[in-house]
């Protein structure tokens, strides 16, 4: 057996947020409006999640989700969110079984312990090589008491039929503020392995350490940025992003022959045997089904090349109407799949000085839940005061909006603000504060590197772009060239 013990500092969790996220949790669970008739999803019902035995988390609740040849039941034999709940989970999918019980323990709304057991066990053949059970312990009333380095609070044990690991983790008394710990590590093998184990980890255990400590150090690390961020905000029931970038600024004069240009050009793009004429090496085909060239009432479909050769996967055609077509007055472009699964459209009140442009979009291919996103560019404003874009999405449990602000105009340079702001509604309220709290750090840094790639983007082709008239045609070039 191989025993390794390392000792780390890090920034302390507040148990009061411990207990607010379990609560939350707990909360959404219990709010889930879910009935013998599936998972009532705003007015619509997902019928592939459902209850199918006894009333919604009372003793004896079963419930069914199915998705392809995935089977998971759930069956809840306890539930008291102020003392014991257990839960227990199996999932099946082509001879793959998963088996998890998870006991959670309460003293009212503060946490006392949580167990999560379980095994895996693989299809045939060498079904007693696919086979792997787990155990993990979280006692945190033990953990928030008294420091003693002698008791594991936190614990993980998995074991195969040829080895086992076993990491305890122990509170010493606090230094400077921040807890630490001492870890503990175990590794065995088992049955006829037992002997070649011992010598491999033996031979190894310099190499093992230093992947440890490597993993540790690692581990410490992102623990202690993102902590103390989520001590600092706690729960809260909407996620608010805000960051500013800079732009190379371009005249209104500039963008608005770059669009007339562009409008003028669509017009004048080939058409042979009523598909576009462009590069063989494109991946995708335009064809005109119906009327004239980018005249009203038009009619394309946009197909989409497999992404490799060997793909299986089918890539649902775009159709495609031109419903408005005006380089001195309104334009409007509509499209949608075959199956009608996805649509919108876009328009702008003229192309040769566009003062407002707004967009649509529908979406109900995932499972009937339909996702509605709007976004209007006043671009009026935006020479005026400043503000550009107003956009929203929409599902029936939530919705996120969208502002882009120029906050300033000096030396060439605009200095624009992005916010967004995410909301839960009813029992999704909850998962947005927890994610807001568990991933709130991470989804803010996400949202700032993605404002910061635009920029960055948009800062180097800009500047060589030259006049209106050459990035017009650069841009159906890249177009026709894709």
């Amino acid at each position: 057996m191989g025993r390794y013990r390392r000792d780390v500092e890090i920034a302390p969790f507040p148990r009061d947020l411990l207990d607010q996220v379990v609560g939350a949790l707990l909360d959404a669970v219990e709010e889930a409006p879910i009935t013998e008739s599936g998972f009532e999803f705003g007015d619509e019902i997902i019928e592939d999640v459902r209850l199918v035995e006894g009333r919604h988390l009372a003793a004896g609740a079963r419930y069914r989700g199915e998705e392809g040849d995935l089977t998971v039941d759930v069956h809840v034999p306890v539930w008291n969110r102020a003392g014991e709940s257990r839960i227990e989970v199996t999932g099946v999918s082509g001879g793959h079984t998963v088996n998890v019980r998870l006991d959670l323990h309460m003293s009212g709304e503060r946490l006392q312990s949580v167990r999560i057991t379980g095994d895996y066990q693989g299809p045939k053949p060498f079904r007693g090589l696919r086979r792997v059970r787990w155990e993990g312990n979280l006692r945190a009333e033990e953990w928030w008491a008294a420091p003693d380095a002698k008791t594991s609070p936190i614990s993980l044990r998995v074991v195969h039929r040829f080895a086992s690991a076993e990491m305890g983790i122990a509170r010493r008394k606090d230094k400077h503020g921040r807890w630490s710990l001492r870890t503990t590590t175990r590794l065995a093998g088992r049955s006829l392995l037992w002997p070649i184990a011992a010598v491999w980890l033996a031979a190894n255990r310099s190499r093992i350490l230093r992947k440890l400590d490597e993993g540790l150090a690692q581990a410490a690390s992102a623990w202690n940025a993102e902590v103390p961020r989520m001590a600092k905000r706690g729960l809260q029931e909407r996620l608010e992003f805000e960051h500013r970038i800079s732009l190379k600024a371009v005249s209104r004069e500039w963008a608005e022959t770059y669009v007339a240009e562009l409008h003028q050009g669509t017009e004048g793009l080939v058409f042979d045997k009523r598909h576009l004429f462009k590069s063989p090496e494109s991946t995708y085909d335009v064809q005109l089904l119906k009327g004239k060239h980018i005249r009203p009432g038009a009619r394309y479909r946009i197909t989409l090349a497999p992404k490799t050769s060997t793909s299986k996967d089918e890539r649902k055609p775009l159709d495609v109407h031109v419903a408005a077509w005006e380089l001195d007055g309104p334009n409007r472009i509509e499209f949608a799949r075959e199956d009608e699964a996805q649509a919108g459209w876009v328009e702008i009140d003229s192309a040769r000085r566009p003062t407002l442009v707004r967009a649509g979009f529908t979406d109900t291919s995932t499972s009937g839940i339909p996702v509605t996103a709007a976004a209007e560019a006043d671009l009026q404003r935006w020479w005026s005061t400043g503000s550009l874009l107003n956009g929203t999405v929409e599902i029936p449990v939530g919705g996120a909006t969208l502002a882009v602000e120029r906050v300033a105009d000096e030396d060439g340079q605009w200095t624009v603000a992005i916010t967004a702001v995410v909301e839960g509604r009813a029992w999704a309220r909850h998962l947005v504060a927890v994610a807001g709290v568990l991933s709130g750090p991470a989804l803010k840094q996400s949202f700032r590197e993605t404002a910061d790639a635009f920029a960055e983007q948009w800062n180097i082709v800009v500047p060589s772009a030259g006049t209106a008239e050459d990035a017009a045609d650069a841009t159906l070039s890249a177009i026709l060239e894709r």
